[in-house]
């Protein structure tokens, strides 16, 4: 089966400081989108990488592919004012190539490994969808936003943390985004959900943290250090 990795790099970034990009950072000598495109890249199962970023940063990233010579990489194209329109974009890119599944991840989610892409695949497979995620550790409760009293505990046990990549077939997700073209979403599993077509996740890893801002950093570095990346 082909598969084409849509790679979501054209947030703002804002939490993070508006002194660098948090994509461009080094995180251990190597920057961050740097980590993720060799991850997606090195993956045999995919066949070809299309970038949606700024356009600021659309040189900046022409520089770091040539640099630590990272392969399969398609095109890089201007994203969207919201995360959905910048995969949309992608995704009317991704027709030229005719895959059967499109792999979604975060540029900022560098930790994530071969093996979690891998598992993603297979399930990808057998059920049509993956998306990878972890079980909740925290006790979560639904709180009324206007008076901040609580609702109701929610049961952990049925409670997963969504990170990326997500698998889907091609022609489900472009369904999805062309029938909600303008929702603001932040999980494209969503828009799936809204077609009704049944999602699944796979086991992901609590090492594949999203950076977000300095802290995350910080404690990236500190897997990277003690080879816990993977746990």
């Amino acid at each position: 089966m082909k598969i084409t990795a849509i790679i979501a790099a054209a947030g703002s970034g804002s939490r993070y400081g508006q002194d660098t990009n948090k994509l461009l950072e080094n995180l251990n000598g190597i920057p961050v989108i740097a980590r993720t495109l060799t991850v997606i890249a090195t993956s045999h199962e995919i066949d070809n990488i299309i970038i949606c970023t700024s356009e600021k940063l659309i040189p900046e990233i022409e520089i770091i592919i040539e640099k630590f010579k990272i392969k399969k990489v398609s095109k890089i194209i201007l994203g969207g004012k919201t995360r959905q329109e910048s995969v949309f974009k992608g995704l009317v890119e991704a027709y030229d190539y005719k895959p059967d599944f499109v792999l979604i991840h975060d540029a900022a989610r560098p930790l994530i490994t071969e093996e979690i892409i891998n598992n993603a695949i297979d399930c990808t497979a057998n059920k049509g969808t993956a998306i990878v995620a972890v079980p909740t550790k925290d006790t979560i409760k639904k709180v009324d936003t206007t008076t901040n009293k609580i609702i109701e505990t929610l049961n952990r046990e049925e409670l997963w943390n969504i990170q990326t990549p997500q698998i889907f077939k091609y022609s489900e997700l472009f369904q999805a985004h062309r029938n909600f073209e303008g929702t603001d979403v932040t999980d494209d599993s969503a828009l799936i959900e809204k077609l009704g077509i049944p999602a699944f996740v796979v086991m992901g890893s609590y090492s594949n943290i999203k950076i977000t801002t300095k802290e995350d950093l910080l404690y990236a570095e500190m897997l990277l250090t003690n080879n816990l990346q993977d746990y």
